[in-house]
């Protein structure tokens, strides 16, 4: 179900570098990682993609049904602590996206980075706040619990800011569409001192998706999504950004070139 077009063929020439890292080489499973990333920039700090938090109850994801998260044990190594986190950007409402937006106390789901702004696309919540009325369709019922759960704590304590194309956070990361993977999908351009990197969320999942783009896994809108996909990667070509998806295994950057019409990938 991962990522429908691609075929053994397409494998073939890349297995020398996809192998282990990325695919496993006696199953050919495809290999992800599930991290958030940390933004520290003049003088803010900002968490993007929080994740599929800790002990959730996700039966019908049984890779995310009540694990472990070290994901605060993490970030106090790297002397960070909830409260020190300024926003918290999800690029989507995903289960893996959106499941340290909250933690449970005292049988309370309550939000865990309790003195920041929690920036979400304003067409998600409107598409997954279906989930309280009972609306939300049978395809995607994996998601079940996810906007009680992880969401709306947020949005009761006032800590949501339900945004559009084109904030601007730290006066160093624009948020900008990039649906298709889901209704609403956005992505984060990071920009500084004539760098940058696309934080690209779920826009691309796998190295062969920057290989082949018109490969998909499955989406809201398959089409739309291959169209940001492409427009992601050329981005990261044409201005020679870092392409920083929300599940590439380490090294988890890459710089994209293209030659022959053929994307070429180079490592962190």
């Amino acid at each position: 179900m991962f990522i429908e077009g691609i075929t053994f063929e397409d494998i073939e020439p890349h297995k020398h570098w996809l192998s282990p890292q990325f695919i496993d080489s006696e199953t050919a499973d495809f290999r992800l990682s599930q991290h958030a990333w940390l933004i520290e920039a003049n003088g803010k700090r900002i968490v993007v993609d929080p994740c599929v938090g800790h002990r959730r109850h996700r039966p019908l994801l049984p890779f995310y049904h009540m694990i472990d998260s070290p994901l605060l044990e993490q970030l106090e190594a790297l002397g960070v602590s909830p409260a020190g986190v300024d926003y918290v950007f999800c690029t989507h409402l995903h289960p893996d996206h959106v499941g340290w937006n909250t933690q449970l106390r005292d049988g309370r789901h309550v939000p865990t980075f309790r003195n920041a702004r929690y920036l979400i696309p304003r067409v998600e919540d409107e598409y997954w706040r279906r989930e309280l009325t009972g609306e939300l369709p049978d395809v995607e019922r994996y998601n079940a619990g996810v906007d009680t759960e992880c969401v709306q704590p947020i949005v009761e304590a006032g800590l949501a800011d339900l945004i559009e194309e084109g904030i601007r956070i730290a006066d160093c990361l624009t948020l900008i569409k990039a649906a298709g993977h889901t209704i609403g999908h956005m992505a984060g351009l990071l920009e500084s001192a004539g760098q940058g990197a696309v934080l690209a969320g779920d826009a691309i999942h796998h190295p062969l998706q920057v290989l082949y783009p018109d490969r998909h896994m499955q989406a809201f809108n398959v089409e739309q999504a291959q169209i940001t996909r492409r427009n992601q990667v050329d981005l990261c070509v044409e201005e020679g950004y870092w392409l920083a998806p929300a599940h590439f295994r380490p090294p988890h950057l890459r710089k994209v070139s293209k030659s022959d019409g053929k994307y070429r990938m180079e490592w962190a």
